[in-house]
């Protein structure tokens, strides 16, 4: 990983913990039984640690995305507008995918998807659609276009469902404005919460190859272009070590 790159990182990591910091308001909430058994310091983290996990979110993991693609040289944008025009007949060739998908009588090819919509897809105008926020759009230096959703890594089998049809939409919608063009469109999720075993949550179904599901360690990798995640980890480590005296101080008033 590039210095640079660390800095953004590290400064970014560490600016949205010390927003948490420094909005805490010891008195907003009286927890008498908890105050009881614990000290001050560890309500202090944990409720830093509980808000961390819920602002945290996506829009934190999308900056972090960009930050490691531009360090590797790629162009990257946050929220942006995928443009297109889906015809009826590939729309139709979608909803099939989907629904032989659901219901089991196929199995995820991301390949053979894609192909499948580019033999039907139509030229059409770069028009809005319902499903043209992408998280993170890429386009490396070989021209390869990669549009992220960055999700849950909890999501439920509806989600999962949903989301699986709107990465086949995306092909969709940026081929009929240029059949020509390679491109990736792939689920990201910022870890692995059953690691170290594999990514297995069953809600997923039989959605999605391993190409189009990027988890944890493989997803940081695969966008910053090269092996950093455990540098990457690294970077999180030295925040929590340089703000632990902070917190203690604001612990003790």
């Amino acid at each position: 990983m590039k210095l640079e790159t660390r800095k953004k990182v590290k400064e970014l990591v560490k600016n949205a913990i010390l927003s948490k910091i420094d909005n805490y308001n010891a008195e907003t909430e009286y927890k008498p039984f908890f105050q009881a058994i614990f000290t001050k310091e560890q309500i202090l983290t944990h409720t830093i640690v509980h808000s961390f996990y819920t602002t945290f979110g996506m829009s934190i993991y999308e900056q972090l995305v960009k930050i490691l693609a531009e360090g590797a040289g790629y162009e990257a944008h946050t929220q942006y507008d995928l443009l297109g025009k889906i015809d009826e007949k590939t729309e139709a060739i979608i909803n099939k995918i989907d629904m032989n998908l659901r219901a089991g009588k196929r199995d995820p090819d991301i390949e053979i998807e894609f192909e499948e919509i580019k033999k039907s897809i139509q030229k059409g105008k770069p028009l809005e659609d319902p499903d043209k926020k992408v998280d993170v759009f890429i386009k490396k230096t070989d021209g390869t276009e990669i549009y992220f959703d960055i999700t849950t890594v909890k999501s439920n089998k509806k989600e999962f469902v949903t989301l699986k049809k709107k990465l086949l939409r995306w092909i969709g919608l940026r081929l009929s404005t240029n059949k020509n063009v390679k491109i990736i469109t792939a689920l990201g999720l910022p870890y692995n919460p059953y690691h170290p075993k594999p990514y297995t949550r069953w809600t997923k179904g039989n959605m999605y190859d391993s190409n189009q599901l990027r988890v944890g360690q493989d997803f940081w990798n695969f966008v910053a272009g090269e092996n950093i995640y455990d540098e990457f980890i690294k970077i999180f480590q030295e925040v929590g070590e340089e703000l632990r005296e902070k917190i203690k101080e604001i612990a003790k008033k």
